[in-house]
């Protein structure tokens, strides 16, 4: 559950960046529109996306449980919030 809130940051700042809530008059086919418009809008590519971040944590959790590594279950618990930030500092800057 450490990787729900991490999930719900990617899915809302980077919908939201590149959809925006605002209109404003950008050259057809530019980036954020059609990111918005094959990714965002359409919801479920998104929300794969944005649950990458649990599936990571759940994957890596028990395998570290299983092989009883304790290096391995900080990893997992560390890296989707590192895949969060790499993806939220994207998102803005595009």
């Amino acid at each position: 559950m450490a990787a729900a809130p991490a999930s719900v940051v990617l899915w809302f700042v980077g919908g939201k960046s590149w959809c925006g809530e605002e209109v404003y008059d950008t050259p057809s086919r530019s980036v954020g529109d059609t990111l918005c418009s094959s990714l965002v809008e359409p919801v479920v590519p998104w929300a794969l996306v944005a649950a990458l971040p649990f599936a990571f944590v759940v994957t890596g959790g028990l395998i570290a449980l299983h092989r009883r590594d304790g290096r391995l279950f900080a990893l997992a618990i560390a890296l989707p919030f590192v895949f969060v930030a790499a993806a939220v500092l994207a998102a803005l800057a595009a």
